[in-house]
């Protein structure tokens, strides 16, 4: 197939970069937790997740892009499950990271538009979680919004649709979580972050 090297590639480099991942995922959480900042665990979620991006989008320069702010999603994601928190150290850079590269990609190919989209899918998706943090009082934090900019970004520099899905993907998901019933009755607490990276993740994937 065309896209398998680039699939073997990024498994491979999602591997390394999952390993080193689960050390800034063991010194973020507060918590002991053994499996969860174990590097086995981010190495295969992240060798898992890149090698279906290499196979899908093949050698353009999004991948890289996309692999540095998946790579340190899969940290998010633990602490979140784990401790549902998201430590803005990780989520800025991610943030400014992928920015910089879109950036890199706009100049190189002459091409803004692409750019652009993306910066207004990134208000969008803030905007749109910020109104969630209001009303719905003490189910989404700033971290949350912080990573719904991510998802904009990223997403929208394919297009709205792309975005639009991402976010109902993420819903989706986080309805699933809800209605898991938890220890003792009642529903479990939903962390946002696995679910907007789980939409953000599949949404690259489908569209390629």
């Amino acid at each position: 197939m065309v896209n398998a090297w680039p699939a073997v590639v990024a498994a491979s480099a999602g591997f390394v970069l999952g390993a080193v991942g689960s050390l800034l995922t063991g010194r973020l959480l507060r918590q002991r937790a053994r499996i969860a900042s174990s590097w086995w665990l981010g190495a295969i979620i992240t060798a898992l997740v890149l090698a279906v991006l290499g196979w899908r989008i093949g050698p353009r320069g999004e991948l890289i892009v996309y692999a540095f702010v998946l790579a340190l999603g899969v940290p998010l994601a633990i602490i979140d499950w784990v401790e549902h928190r998201l430590p803005r150290i990780v989520v800025v850079p991610q943030l400014l990271g992928g920015a910089v590269g879109l950036g890199l990609l706009c100049v190189a190919r002459a091409d803004a538009a692409p750019g652009i989209r993306a910066l207004w899918a990134m208000l969008a998706a803030t905007g749109f979680y910020l109104l969630l943090a209001v009303v719905v009082e003490g189910g989404v934090g700033s971290g949350d919004v912080g990573l719904a900019a991510v998802v904009g970004l990223v997403t929208g520099w394919s297009g709205w649709a792309e975005l639009a899905g991402a976010l109902v993907l993420a819903s989706f998901v986080a309805l699933v979580l809800l209605l898991v019933p938890r220890k003792g009755g009642g529903r479990a607490a939903v962390p946002f972050g696995p679910c907007l990276l789980t939409g953000m993740a599949a949404m690259l994937a489908i569209t390629g």
